[in-house]
């Protein structure tokens, strides 16, 4: 943990940067199905609402636990904060609204244009250098994702423009979280949406509450510890690794959705699914093995 304004930095520690980011991607898929599970029940104001509160909870406990409040609170970027959390809240409804329309596999393999989105921002956003042997490995990661998906096989809806729309805002708010990361401490990164979106989802409950038996407070304190652990470890990890070396490595959570559609909705993948699957894993290996490779030659990638 990075505990003072001075010491956190972004710092070049790429591989750490990857294993806290593939933690995180396998937690998020978990929630997302529980969440799914209760969208069949609940309206996206309050899914959004219990979830937010729910994944604050143990986040709260965290900053009770190290009892440093103003360290972890103060912020030096009030107006990154402001856009970021916008972005937030944009992302957050655009996904969990497009629970209750498809499937968590469509969803997922949408999302896989992050990308793009990602590489395009991080060398804007943050003028990271972007080598071709990376943009290859993104170009050859989505044409797995074409093959699973197999295009004109009815995915391509107005859910699907949602998704993208959703994958878009997902990309800036990483790029804004690894410009917060260098100033800000991870706990106040991962606290402030929750917070936000409470505030602003709060309002509009009054009237649309919709009463809940105990299995399903149950099901949402699942969602809020499994996402709040997911959400600190993203959030470490845009501290820890440059984002164009990040973006690959949200094809790992297609492997969860599968797993996840399989066992709850017993949903089996097809041969294209698993030969789309087959070719988004050789793209992240080689990722992974031209992030090595830099680091040991002494270039920031």
């Amino acid at each position: 943990m990075i505990s003072s304004n001075s010491s956190r930095t972004i710092q070049n520690r790429a591989l750490l940067g990857v294993a806290l980011m593939l933690l995180g991607l396998a937690l998020y898929p978990i929630s997302d199905a529980f969440v799914k599970h209760l969208m069949g029940t609940y309206s996206v104001l309050q899914t959004s609402f219990l979830r937010s509160f729910s994944r604050l909870i143990p986040l709260l406990g965290a900053v009770f636990f190290q009892r440093d409040f103003k360290n972890i609170f103060s912020t030096q970027s009030k107006k990154l904060h402001a856009i970021r959390l916008a972005v937030n809240l944009g992302y957050t409804y655009c996904f969990i609204y497009t629970f209750s329309t498809a499937s968590l596999t469509t969803i997922y393999t949408l999302s896989y244009t992050s990308p793009f989105f990602m590489i395009l921002l991080s060398a804007w956003m943050l003028k990271e250098r972007v080598g071709r042997e990376k943009w290859l490995a993104v170009a050859v990661g989505l044409m797995g994702v074409v093959v699973a998906i197999r295009p004109g096989s009815g995915v391509f809806e107005m859910a699907a423009l949602i998704v993208l729309f959703a994958t878009f805002l997902g990309a800036l708010n990483k790029i804004l979280m690894r410009r917060l990361a260098a100033s800000e401490h991870s706990l106040a990164i991962a606290i402030y949406p929750n917070v936000t979106m409470i505030i602003v989802t709060l309002p509009f409950l009054f009237s649309r509450w919709q009463p809940m038996p105990w299995q399903d407070w149950m099901f949402f304190a699942v969602v809020g510890v499994v996402t709040a652990a997911g959400q600190y470890a993203i959030a470490q990890a845009l501290r820890f690794a440059q984002g164009s070396t990040l973006a690959p490595i949200d094809y790992s959570s297609f492997f969860w959705v599968v797993a996840l559609d399989f066992l709850w909705w017993e949903k089996s993948p097809d041969l294209f699914t698993v030969f789309g699957a087959m070719i988004i894993v050789g793209s992240n290996l080689y990722i992974l093995y031209r992030t090595r490779k830099e680091q040991n030659q002494g270039v920031i990638a």
